[in-house]
């Protein structure tokens, strides 16, 4: 057990696991000590920013990396070669956060690289990645096919009841309807993004040099707006207990949830699936969100003289390599609470890195988006 935990971790800290880079599954080995580079990233042909991410293995801990390229060759042509992003840029948003002591120490402590790709990826594309780290002492390259997305969704929503933590709470329910690509098999990933967009403005009345506030014609004051800044809150949250397709098989409760003793399935979190059971045909999946119609803790934290809500939902179907599949479904096993090596199988990850570790995955996508009505408060 000490060995899957402190996998675990690393995992996590290094966005995959450090395993040996080659076709097939590779088991974890504790023994590795030898330093290598790792290569990591989820890419998606719908998105016009990709991050790679590049860590040094140093045995069972994350080394430092000073320089590093990296080189994005699509149907054997080279058409990127980003920089590394800054620590600067990477950690932004903390320097109004932490005094200037800490803040410098944070970026110091960067010991990553991290690459953001801009090029248009289009179904059928071979992309290769390769990178380099210490001046060309390590060298890793990855290959992958952009798969093809979905022709057709179709996406049907109501608010229902479901038991959730001993009590009938409404969530939104969603009828996602598909058609599986034909003739070959395929592997998608179900992801459901709530966007919540809050605009705050503070009006400052504006004054005379007699410190009296000025009125217009009409005799209504006149104001000047000193902060306009939006402030955006993502929920991915996904219950899928009740589909056939999302559990293979093994539809659940809320009950079962809770008072099982001896749990022997894994939750599917990443909520991949296959066509095993609906091969060159259509499926209708049922899942739930939470309504995220409570604002009030939101509102309390943010400084506003009016504030704006713009609200919408992404309905989105990923198209997967089987590789990229398989990661993910190994992922959902090390992520879950309930796994047990003693009672279940064990777990590989595949890796397809070559010359060093890690994991490169792409997925195409197909997405629907329900705009939710405009919501807005202040004095006024």
């Amino acid at each position: 057990m000490k060995t899957r935990i402190k996998l675990h971790l690393i995992i996590y800290i290094a966005f995959a696991g450090l395993f040996m880079a080659c076709e097939n599954e590779i088991p974890y080995n504790p023994g590795q000590q030898n330093p290598q580079l790792i290569m990591n990233a989820l890419l998606n042909a719908g998105q016009t920013e990709n991050l790679v991410y590049l860590h040094l293995s140093e045995g069972n801990s994350i080394g430092r990396i000073n320089e590093a390229t990296l080189s994005l060759y699509v149907n054997d042509k080279q058409v990127e070669s980003p920089q590394a992003i800054s620590p600067e840029e990477y950690y932004g948003n903390m320097q109004n956060q932490l005094d200037k002591g800490q803040y410098e120490a944070l970026l110091k402590s960067m010991r990553f690289k991290i690459f953001r790709l801009t090029a248009r990826l289009q179904p059928g594309d071979n992309i290769r990645l390769e990178a380099t780290a210490e001046g060309g002492k390590y060298h890793v390259s990855s290959q992958v096919t952009v798969p093809r997305p979905l022709q057709s969704l179709q996406v049907d929503t109501c608010t229902a009841l479901i038991r959730q933590w001993g009590s009938m709470r409404a969530h939104r329910q969603y009828r996602i309807t598909l058609e599986d690509l034909p003739n070959e098999k395929n592997y998608y990933r179900l992801e459901i993004v709530n966007n919540k967009d809050f605009r705050c403005v503070i009006y400052t009345p504006n004054e005379d040099e007699n410190g009296d506030y000025i009125k217009d014609e009409n005799g209504d004051y006149i104001y000047t707006i000193t902060k306009d800044t939006v402030v955006n809150y993502r929920y991915t949250e996904l219950i899928n207990r009740e589909d056939v397709i999302l559990t293979d098989g093994h539809v659940t409760s809320s009950d079962d949830d809770e008072n099982a003793m001896f749990p022997t399935n894994i939750e599917n979190k990443y909520s991949i699936f296959t066509d095993n059971r609906f091969t060159n045909s259509s499926a209708t999946l049922k899942v739930y969100t939470p309504l995220y119609d409570d604002n009030y803790d939101i509102l309390q934290s943010l400084n506003y003289t009016r504030c704006y809500l713009k609200q919408n939902i992404t309905v989105r179907v990923l198209s997967l390599p089987e590789t990229y599949y398989r990661y993910l479904k190994a992922l959902n096993c090390m992520d879950d609470e309930d796994y047990d090596e003693a009672l279940m199988e064990p777990i590989s990850l595949p890796s397809n890195v070559e010359g060093g570790l890690g994991f490169v995955g792409i997925s195409s996508e197909i997405q629907y988006t329900i705009d939710m009505p405009d919501k807005k408060w202040g004095w006024w």
